[in-house]
């Protein structure tokens, strides 16, 4: 019995408290028999205009038991699929937090040990070393930046000394000169003033002058192929030439001029036929005078014996030049070709320190090399491309 959309007896389930509902809102019955459908459920109903109630009969048909067995399974996969994909993502956070932690003691550690050397660098600190141990592939590039730091160190030192040496050399130079130009105003002077009162004396006096300009000539042109060297400008002309022949005229030239209680000089020769060289006529006989200029102030012996031997070999024309003196100290031998070096640090002798790196410096543009040991003396090997 249903009245004012309520259930006033009988079955008291939900579907009917619906159905209650349901004919609250319809208007009230023609006291007939109705059937009809409500909610998959057959409903037959009659109005009772006395109780202003309606007796309601309704079949409400139970779940089909395959969509029950099927619905049940349904649900207990959806519940673990959504578990699982619950414990996925929880599993992708911990793993992307695992990773992004590596990725900082992987990545960042060394860039950031990369960017703190940089800024060393950049304020002049290059004696500290990056330190870092881990990954293969960043140790690499870290001891790549530390090599680095170590060659702009070198470099550095390297230009402190080549600026210290250039000062040196500078200040030397000026000291070489003023010896001769003292010199040369002391007896022009002397001319001047009477005291060279004979010709005699004048002559005397005005050779001795002039031979303190030659000497300043050679120390400003050694200062002049210095700074050509340095600026790139010394032009170099290869013409083909017999290098024996071409020794043994500048040996002759040298005899007609030299006094042999000064130098010797004598030259041997590997064969009759030597095979021709691309050589600059003008730079050799530099090469040469800047060798002589050498065993004259440090042989340590009169006369300096000069042994000059020329031979070919499979590959190369060779020029030995040996000036049987005292050589140099082994400890200091493989340094005589550097820029500015002197092996007389007591500037005991005058010298610019440049003569021998002037020697290495034509030799590398004939594309050769030079070579010095301790043979009864120095002996320097300059050694040409015997050439096609």
């Amino acid at each position: 019995m249903i009245a004012d959309g309520q259930v006033i007896s009988g079955d008291n389930s939900g579907q009917m408290h619906d159905l209650a509902e349901y004919f609250r809102q319809e208007e009230e019955g023609n006291g007939q028999v109705n059937i009809f459908t409500f909610q998959k459920a057959t409903v037959v109903e009659k109005y009772i205009p006395e109780q202003d109630a309606r007796l309601v009969a309704a079949h409400f048909p139970e779940e089909n038991w395959l969509i029950t067995s099927v619905t049940s399974p349904f649900s207990i996969f959806l519940a673990a699929v959504c578990v699982a994909g619950a414990v996925a993502i929880a599993v992708l956070l911990l793993l992307a937090a695992f990773f992004t932690r590596r990725m900082n003691r992987v990545v960042l550690e060394p860039v950031e040990l990369l960017v703190d050397g940089a800024k060393r660098i950049q304020d002049g600190n290059m004696e500290e070393e990056i330190d870092y141990q881990g990954e293969a592939e960043f140790e690499r590039v870290c001891q790549s930046f530390n090599d680095m730091q170590r060659t702009i160190l070198e470099n550095q030192k390297q230009r402190e000394k080549n600026e210290k040496a250039r000062t040196d050399m500078v200040t030397g130079i000026s000291h070489d000169l003023r010896t001769p130009l003292t010199s040369i105003q002391g007896y022009i002077k002397g001319v001047l003033d009477g005291v060279a009162d004979t010709k005699e004396r004048q002559e005397k006096y005005l050779k001795t002058a002039y031979d303190s300009t030659r000497e300043m000539n050679v120390l400003l042109q050694k200062l002049f192929e210095f700074s050509r060297i340095e600026s790139g400008q010394m032009p170099f002309h290869m013409v083909r030439a017999d290098l024996a022949e071409f020794t043994s005229v500048y040996i002759a030239q040298k005899e007609e001029m030299a006094d042999p209680e000064n130098v010797t000089f004598s030259l041997k020769v590997g064969q009759e036929a030597m095979p021709e060289i691309n050589m600059d006529v003008e730079q050799i006989p530099r090469i040469f005078d800047n060798l002589l200029e050498n065993s004259m102030k440090y042989a340590g012996t009169r006369p300096v014996e000069i042994e000059i031997s020329v031979f070919a070999t499979e590959t190369e024309v060779v020029l030995e030049w040996n000036d049987h003196g005292n050589g140099v100290p082994e400890d200091k031998l493989p340094h005589i070709f550097e820029r500015f070096y002197r092996c007389d640090e007591a500037r005991k002798e005058k010298g610019s320190g440049v003569g021998l790196y002037v020697v290495n410096y034509i030799m590398e543009q004939h594309h050769g090399r030079v070579e010095a040991e301790n043979d009864g003396g120095l002996k320097i090997r300059l050694l040409f491309p015997k050439e096609d």
